[in-house]
């Protein structure tokens, strides 16, 4: 068994998890109940972290991470809703204001 990985929250540790077990690859987070005693305990020692059952799985679980957080990184520009004219984040598919649906790119044209 190798750790694979440190997480900054407990629901990511728990989210990398279930992305390596939904490629087949037998995960298990630890550390995920020590942040009631950060402070008290070095940071480093508490942090969540995901570690993998099967040491030949290592490589192909260091690689499906990479791509992971190498996707989650765009970030996508913010826009004008069409109907009310209000500004709305880039992760909103949905205006805030009156939940009109956002033109897909293509559509605007």
């Amino acid at each position: 068994m190798q750790r694979i990985y440190v997480a900054d929250s407990v629901p990511m540790a728990w989210h990398m998890a279930n992305v390596l077990e939904h490629q087949g690859i037998q995960a298990l987070v630890k550390n995920d109940r020590l942040y009631s005693v950060a402070g008290a305990v070095p940071i480093n020692e508490c942090m969540p972290e995901v570690w993998i059952r099967n040491d030949l799985d290592y490589i192909r679980a260091g690689r499906i991470i990479k791509e992971f957080e190498s996707s989650a990184i765009i970030e996508e520009p913010d826009w004008w809703c069409r109907a009310c004219a209000e500004v709305n984040a880039g992760n909103f598919d949905l205006c805030w204001n009156c939940q009109t649906e956002r033109l897909a790119s293509s559509d605007a044209d």
